[in-house]
């Protein structure tokens, strides 16, 4: 074998323990995450507005539409359930839909944000760079 392809060999396999090891760092770390009280409670937030805003705007595309377009709306075209809020501000003046949908999607995400910041910051307050 060759010098130089001994020499790539080595570095491979360096470079594959480097990964390995901070894999291993990290995994830790997750795990804290994943213990967060805010965390599940972000969770849950996505969960909860998720499945409420989707009978929400399936109520409202059964309305203009009808119940069998809107199933076969549901299982062909869920893109329409995407629109149902803003068609519920617009054509019915009704922000509820659009509230709980994107309401809940900025709310999750404050609380997954606060999680994470609080999880990886050390105890001088500097955060945690992986």
């Amino acid at each position: 074998m060759s010098e130089d392809k001994q020499k790539e060999i080595i570095e491979v396999k360096e470079v594959e323990a480097e990964r390995i090891n901070r894999e291993e760092t990290f995994r830790p770390r997750f795990k804290r995450i994943r213990l967060s009280p805010l965390f599940l409670i972000s969770i849950l937030i996505y969960v909860i507005s998720g499945i409420w805003g989707l009978f929400i705007c399936f109520t409202v595309v059964k309305d203009v539409f009808g119940p069998i377009i809107a199933f076969l709306g549901l299982i062909f075209f869920p893109f329409i359930l995407t629109l149902a809020p803003w068609y519920a501000l617009l054509a019915n003046h009704d922000f509820y839909p659009l509230l709980v949908v994107y309401g809940g999607i900025i709310l999750g995400t404050l609380c997954f944000r606060i999680a994470i910041r609080s999880t990886f910051k050390t105890s001088d307050g500097a955060l945690i760079r992986t």
